[in-house]
């Protein structure tokens, strides 16, 4: 039997349908990485399985997104019947989102995991922070450039691999 952290959420893009997702609200640093959200599945043995593939709605407008493998602590169940397995660590993907050079101010995005049997629908602010004064005006070298903008259907979330922070 195989649970995941997963919620019972529709798909849809109805108004209806987006009153049912999961809101968010993360905050960071300008010129550092932000996780938006961490996903994974396990075993009734709390061994992990292949994580969820995540699928883009609606885009950032002041940021790129990708995923990273990471070893992933189990908070909570949305769904199953594996709660022995909360506050074991499991291999999982984090979801990251990174604020275009120089960008303070509030960004937003709405994206999916779909697990196996359901897809969790999630909303998320987010709040990108001046840098702090031990650092004025610095920008990291390693910022990344953004997904492309403009008429966009859920696409998966590309690797962060192939980005560098």
């Amino acid at each position: 039997m195989l649970a995941a952290a997963i919620a019972a959420c529709l798909s849809g893009l109805t108004p209806e349908a987006r009153a049912q997702d999961e809101q968010l609200s993360r905050t960071g640093q300008a010129g550092h990485p932000i996780i938006i959200g961490e996903h994974a599945g396990w075993s009734s043995d709390c061994d992990a399985i292949a994580p969820p593939t995540l699928y883009l709605y609606e885009p950032p407008r002041h940021g790129s997104l990708c995923t990273r493998v990471a070893n992933i602590e189990v908070h909570a169940m949305y769904v199953g019947t594996e709660s022995q397995c909360v506050g074991r660590v499991v291999r999982g993907i984090q979801f990251v989102y990174q604020p275009d050079r120089g960008y303070t101010g509030s960004d937003g995005l709405r994206y999916a995991a779909q697990y196996p049997s359901v897809r969790r629908m999630l909303s998320v602010t987010i709040t990108v922070a001046a840098q702090s004064r031990a650092a004025p005006g610095a920008v990291p070298s390693n910022s990344v450039d953004p997904i492309p903008r403009g008429p966009f259907s859920a696409t998966p979330v590309p690797s962060c691999d192939a980005l560098i922070f």
